[in-house]
């Protein structure tokens, strides 16, 4: 089976799994959690870096020389998981940032709008942390494929 072919049905199979995610409300989901939006961008960097390796695959084919777009979806593939631990850390600072200020701990609708607001930003913490992994990951799945060619 030829490198492009693998990277088409791997390519595919994502879009078939992104397609589900969204079927099943998690795409949803994760806009209404994710109030940095930082997974989105991490989203479009694998589908534009998985783009780069499938063009890629068709020049290694084709007898090009593909070192520097390899090179470039690599740096994509950390780049998404530096931009995960930057969702982490800024899901933490709406966590704690300014949580604490208006508490009054014998009111019970002041510790619930607390712990609302710890909550969305636990939720931004974790899933940028997720999207960076798992797209990352997928990435570089995709890159080895490549590599294992030459």
């Amino acid at each position: 089976m030829s490198t492009t072919l693998r990277w088409w049905l791997f390519f595919c199979l994502s879009l078939g799994l992104f397609a589900l995610a969204y079927a099943f409300g998690l795409i949803e989901e994760l806009y209404e959690k994710d109030v940095t939006k930082i997974s989105f961008g991490i989203i479009a960097l694998y589908i534009f870096g998985s783009v780069l390796v499938g063009k890629s695959s068709i020049d290694m084919n084709k007898g090009k020389d593909v070192k520097t777009s390899n090179e470039v979806a690599w740096f994509m593939s950390e780049s998404m998981l530096a931009l995960g631990m930057i969702g982490t850390v800024a899901g933490f600072i709406l966590m704690l940032g300014s949580s604490f200020e208006g508490l009054n701990v014998e009111d019970t609708e002041s510790l619930k709008a607390t712990l609302t607001a710890m909550a969305l930003g636990m939720s931004t913490a974790l899933y940028t942390t997720l999207t960076g992994l798992v797209c990352s990951q997928l990435l570089k799945i995709q890159l080895v494929n490549i590599e294992a060619a030459k």
